[in-house]
């Protein structure tokens, strides 16, 4: 790393990468974007003029090959992840890897395990958990300003158009729960600050696709605590979370990733006080987090233990629902 820069790296030409984390990349004060790979010219011709790498490479193994990377991100396919990040291990390369880490939590062990091996750092991509408001709605929730928690409700739904997208398809990890309820589950357990006791979970599965186009996923927590997890391909829009406690509520109407200044409510008896946050883009923030990680100034924010039990609950969920 050359003056406390990471050179990153990019495997695969994906619409979040194109949107979101390379841009994230690109703004991150210590973050360099140094190569973008793919299998697809063309896409590899359309990422290079929208983003201008120092690099591009036909092949994700040649990426991983050049010693000027120190950093990679994988935005591929969730199938595929466990792979990629297994090859990006034995070539050195510290790791951020969209979510869902791995499609079972025994891949996120393997996983784990090769990175371990290899002196490397993974992390799931979870871009909220790095943002000012994730960070205000735990440190409310901690000070005691609604009382004991009873219950979590999270939300994530839209109509998916594309029904050829990968998120339909189920040998490449699609459905419902792996591609947006991963954030609700991930979301409620971080509010609840332990794992689920137990957890039904019901859902849709297409006709056509054979994934989850839909689940609802129940779960109960230590000291009564109740939460619900609903998510949909095939539903309106709707993102967003709410915390009930004895002595008040914290509904935090917003999507996942939202950016600049954003309303969370927090009723009390007595009173109903709309508090704004700003917050900047949570994909840098995530690099930049990252990379100090990397720096060995910070340890991940998102822990390979969460990650692995984040896949438990989605194990167990998906289960229920294609078994039952």
């Amino acid at each position: 790393m050359d003056n406390k820069i990471v050179n990153w790296g990019v495997l695969g030409c994906a619409r979040i990468a194109n949107s979101a984390v390379i841009p994230g990349i690109k703004s991150a004060s210590n973050a360099n974007l140094y190569a973008i790979a793919s299998r697809s010219k063309e896409k590899l011709e359309e990422f290079n003029k929208n983003h201008n790498p120092e690099k591009t490479y036909k092949s994700y193994i040649d990426l991983l090959k050049d010693p000027k990377i120190d950093a990679v991100y994988i935005p591929l396919p969730n199938s595929l992840h466990c792979e990629w990040v297994i090859k990006a291990a034995e070539n050195k390369k510290h790791i951020l890897c969209e979510k869902p880490l791995g499609i079972s939590a025994k891949e996120v062990e393997v996983m784990r395990d090769a990175c371990n091996k290899n002196g490397v750092l993974l992390m799931e991509a979870f871009p909220y958990r790095h943002s000012p408001l994730t960070i205000k709605v735990k440190n409310l929730i901690d000070t005691g300003a609604i009382g004991k928690l009873k219950f979590i409700e999270a939300n994530f739904s839209f109509i998916l158009t594309n029904k050829s997208s990968i998120k339909m398809i189920k040998n490449l990890g699609g459905g419902a729960t792996y591609d947006i309820g991963c954030y609700n589950i991930n979301v409620i357990r971080f509010i609840a600050g332990s794992e689920p006791l137990s957890i039904f979970a019901s859902g849709e599965i297409g006709e056509n696709s054979s994934v989850d186009e839909s689940s609802c996923i129940m779960m109960e927590f230590k000291d009564d605590l109740k939460a619900v997890s609903y998510c949909s391909l095939n539903s309106m829009d709707r993102c967003g979370y709410t915390i009930v406690g004895t002595t008040g509520i914290i509904d935090v109407p917003v999507k996942f990733n939202s950016k600049g200044t954003v309303k969370i409510t927090l009723k009390t008896k007595d009173d109903t006080t709309q508090i704004n946050v700003d917050c900047p883009d949570n994909y840098m923030l995530e690099v930049e987090q990252f990379g100090r990680c990397i720096l060995g100034v910070e340890e991940p924010l998102v822990s390979l233990d969460d990650s692995y039990n984040n896949a438990k609950v989605i194990d167990e969920s998906l289960n229920k629902i294609f078994n039952k």
